[in-house]
């Protein structure tokens, strides 16, 4: 046993498991019998149980003893939400899709009287500590954080966005990434493009792999037969965009148009492009996704899907709303449409010019 921390603490730290494994779900034991069964003084339980109690855990009931609280009836409304985003998501809320959607939820919030604070699952041990200051939580949902997910559960009312959940009564709101992904070859094949390479996102989740299969699915609804040396596997970064091209020039024949699974990717790749000048779109055409604002601000503007993020922050608020007022829901699960916008870095295809 760690003998530098101090005892109250590892008593706190017992008695959350316990509750976490539900050996204890109502009431607890008497102090003076949690100090002879974990070896402690009666001062030491006293001052560990006194903490819980103030932080929300425990509550204490006169003449009668100490309670496990019903986290989502005990705790008295803040009239805060949360934003939880994975600590691994690379540039994390400085990227510009994320900061975009935080924006956005924030605006929700205040429309409603409701603050916003931004959290992650690098501090787990603080996690009991920034739920006690919120009334709910909207969370972008990952494979990797659905146990973590899983703990705001327990604790406040959660609306995942970006992903569903594999727990389906969680509410979700995602788009159709698949169906804007076909969009997106519809048009590059409508221009003559038959040979259109790909940079994916991370297929880790249903984003990534839903914009993989949405490309794949397009070339097929096009008559044209997919090209694995024509996929490069991307993980969303300006750098990842760059070496895309990198790799995409060194093929033998390489492609007159490529897609990137999101806007950042896209933007490295015009910038290889250019420092290889290669024009835009006259020699290769360049899709993204997301529609970040520097899309429409860079030089020739980028042909992008349009994510409604406003849309994702104002449907998620709303749920999460109804949640916390006890209100039903009349759809636990949306999906919203995404949509081509045409832009300058898109343009018909010139045949002669795909041999490296």
């Amino acid at each position: 046993m760690d003998t530098t921390i101090p005892k109250y603490l590892l008593v706190e730290d017992h008695i959350r498991q316990q509750i976490k494994q539900r050996k204890i779900i109502d009431k607890l034991p008497g102090e003076r019998q949690l100090a002879a069964e974990l070896g402690y003084s009666y001062m030491t339980i006293r001052k560990a149980i006194e903490n819980l109690v103030d932080e929300g855990l425990l509550y204490k009931v006169p003449t009668k003893g100490t309670y496990v609280a019903d986290r989502k009836t005990q705790k008295p409304k803040t009239s805060t939400i949360g934003y939880f985003l994975d600590s691994r998501i690379a540039g994390g809320l400085s990227s510009p899709y994320y900061a975009k959607i935080f924006d956005a939820l924030q605006k929700a919030a205040v429309h409603e009287g409701y603050s916003l604070i931004y959290f992650t699952d690098a501090n787990e041990s603080g996690l009991q500590r920034t739920l006690n200051k919120l009334d709910g939580v909207i969370a972008t949902c990952f494979p990797r954080v659905e146990d973590f997910i899983q703990e705001i559960k327990e604790i406040v009312p959660v609306v995942v966005i970006d992903n569903s959940a594999a727990d389906k009564t969680i509410p979700s709101v995602i788009i159709d990434n698949f169906s804007a992904q076909v969009e997106s070859v519809d048009y590059l094949c409508s221009l003559g493009h038959e040979r259109i390479g790909f940079i994916t996102g991370l297929e880790d989740s249903d984003v990534g792999k839903n914009r993989y299969e949405g490309y794949k699915s397009g070339l097929v609804k096009n008559g044209i037969a997919a090209a694995p040396e024509l996929v490069f596997r991307g993980n969303y970064t300006f750098g990842s965009g760059v070496s895309g091209v990198e790799y995409f020039l060194s093929l033998e024949q390489r492609p007159t148009a490529i897609m990137c699974a999101n806007d950042s990717m896209a933007l490295g790749a015009i910038n290889k492009l250019h420092q290889e000048e290669l024009e835009v779109p006259d020699e290769i055409s360049v899709i993204g996704f997301d529609d970040i604002d520097v899309a429409s601000q860079i030089v020739p503007p980028l042909t992008t899907i349009f994510v409604p993020v406003n849309e994702i922050a104002a449907c998620a608020f709303n749920m999460l709303k109804c949640l916390i007022d006890g209100k039903p829901l009349d759809n636990r699960h949306i999906a919203l449409a995404a949509h081509l916008v045409p832009r300058a870095t898109s343009a018909e295809a010139s045949g002669e010019l795909a041999t490296a």
